[in-house]
């Protein structure tokens, strides 16, 4: 398994899409396909540990496999996200609770 198959699964992994990790980068969506698809283009090493950062892994394990991820599991980002999406679907009712039992949590 190389970089890309690894790229790949990592983004499959924490149910992110393309556009969202190339937008997170700053790197076009061409440009970020190019990464996991047959051309299998390495990125430059800022863009590389860009991706490796949003993804909650080392730019190591990316390119080898074998060195351990960063402890977080899921990115500070995608949880964020996650979060986000979540609030969005609630009512206004509901959200007006969740907010209250998020400012108790707070204190």
């Amino acid at each position: 398994m190389g970089f890309k198959e690894r790229l790949r699964d990592e983004i499959e992994y924490r149910g992110l899409l393309v556009k969202e990790v190339s937008a997170a980068v700053g790197i076009s969506n061409s440009t970020f396909l190019s990464y996991i698809d047959a051309r299998g283009v390495l990125p430059n090493v800022e863009t590389a540990v860009k991706i490796a950062k949003y993804l909650g892994v080392s730019v190591e394990y990316l390119v080898d496999g074998n060195s351990e991820e960063i402890k977080n599991e899921v990115s500070f980002h995608s949880e964020k996200m996650q979060l986000n999406e979540s609030y969005e679907k609630l009512s206004s009712h509901d959200k007006t609770i969740l907010v209250k039992i998020a400012d108790a949590m707070c204190k």
